[in-house]
């Protein structure tokens, strides 16, 4: 009988949940520190966000494999801690479900809605459903 380590099946249960094709539906707000103005990253908006096992695709930037190793936190205290950012007009759960892709951070809103961390801002993204195959 295979016996997986409980991160080894926690990884794979959110790298399930995050996996796809998302569309930024909205530049939520920026961190303290950004690599790009609010007017850059409303320009996002509109733009797929891929992530996949093996590599996250965004624009020309590609990263390669995560891990998807994902913890439970406090928003407030974490956006704080890590992105010197506030939780306020993110609207996330608390607790929320944080994942940890190889070059950025996404967070679980709820079934198929994530925040998307990018250069500094924090992005809505909805999943898009995959294309028909005829």
């Amino acid at each position: 009988m295979l016996m997986l380590s409980a991160s080894a099946m926690a990884a794979d249960g959110y790298g399930h949940a995050v996996t796809g094709e998302w569309k930024l539906t909205a530049a939520l707000d920026g961190a303290e520190i950004t690599s790009i103005d609010e007017k850059e990253a409303r320009q996002l908006v509109g733009k797929v966000f891929k992530i996949t096992k093996d590599a996250v695709h965004f624009g020309a930037r590609e990263c390669g494999p995560s891990d998807f190793a994902a913890e439970r936190v406090e928003p407030s205290r974490f956006l704080r801690k890590e992105f010197h950012a506030s939780a306020e007009k993110l609207k996330l759960p608390n607790p929320v479900t944080v994942v940890d892709l190889s070059c950025t951070t996404v967070f679980i809103k709820k079934p198929n809605r994530l925040v998307i961390a990018w250069d500094g801002w924090f992005f809505d993204a909805v999943k898009m459903k995959p294309a028909a195959v005829p």
